[in-house]
């Protein structure tokens, strides 16, 4: 028979026990199948490991190599064994985030700062994305997380509210209504609007409509712009006004003035993941999100 991780673990204790009484007492057991065991293994490796006199026993040349090895050889399977049940707590492995602009500008620095120090031995990806894009690498299981606006449905996939943030209104800085302390929506009705367009971000585009909807009259639409930091940098050139989330305040665009609205329209960022995926890092995602929101 092949020696055996039991078979190692005796012959290290006897080897550092020096004495057969000692080593069962350690290990637990009676002297009898101990001395078997390390007979046993003697047999197979072919070689004594051990000289045995009246006060005990010493190694052999062959005994000390296979103490040096025995030993590597028992740290390594106990690493196996904690890397094993770190993979299944997800402790280890490898996650994917996908995101859109708008999370990048509000929780995905946070999210991904927390995850990386509570989970340092996971390979943690993210790549931002499209709305669209997002859905469908979720969906054929490119990516194990995503970050987007509410609208991704179906079956298997499974949310959970990250953040709702209220839009603001951004305007070009030599703009009218700039250095107006109060604005209001209603004043913005013969402007041109930049929007994101709604096959992209349902969610995001009919907030921006209703509200100005709410207020009197339907928007303008002059450009349809896929990111918010380009609708942001577009507006800031003069090429319209806009609704934008708040946190895209961040990105301080030079020339590009945001405005708060009474009753603006709100952004609602969730975490979507597919309830047939079993990784196990996911669980994991899922209580850093719960902290910080």
């Amino acid at each position: 028979m092949p020696m055996t991780l039991n078979q190692l673990r005796y012959f290290c204790e006897l080897a550092d026990a020096g004495n057969f009484g000692r080593a069962a007492e350690r290990l637990h057991m009676t002297q009898p199948p101990l001395s078997r065991q390390i007979a046993g293994l003697e047999t197979e490796l072919g070689t004594k490991l051990f000289e045995r006199g009246p006060k005990g026993v010493t190694l052999t040349a062959a005994g000390r190599q296979l103490l040096i090895d025995a030993r590597e050889v028992l740290r390594l399977a106990a690493l196996a064994q904690r890397n094993v049940v770190a993979a299944r707590r997800g402790e280890t492995g490898q996650l994917s985030l996908g995101f859109t602009m708008c999370a990048a500008y509000s929780v995905v620095p946070a999210l991904t700062r927390r995850y990386k120090v509570a989970f340092p031995n996971v390979e943690f990806r993210v790549r931002e994305m499209m709305p669209v894009v997002l859905e469908r690498a979720l969906r054929e299981g490119e990516i194990d997380l995503g970050i987007s606006f509410p609208g991704l449905d179906g079956p298997d996939t499974m949310s959970r509210p990250l953040l709702r943030e209220p839009m603001s209104v951004v305007l070009p800085f030599n703009h009218k209504l700039s250095r107006v302390r109060r604005l209001k929506v209603r004043t913005l009705s013969t402007e041109s609007f930049l929007i994101v367009p709604r096959d992209q971000a349902p969610s995001l585009h009919d907030g921006v409509v209703q509200r100005c909807q709410s207020a009197g009259f339907t928007p303008k639409i002059g450009l349809e712009v896929y990111l918010q930091q380009t609708i942001v940098n577009l507006v800031a050139a003069g090429l319209g006004v806009a609704f934008v989330p708040g946190s895209m305040q961040k990105a301080q665009v030079k020339g590009a003035v945001f405005k708060t609205v009474d009753n603006p329209p709100m952004v609602d960022q969730l975490l979507v993941w597919q309830s047939m995926n079993t990784n196990p890092c996911i669980q994991g995602f899922l209580s850093v999100c719960a902290e910080l929101t």
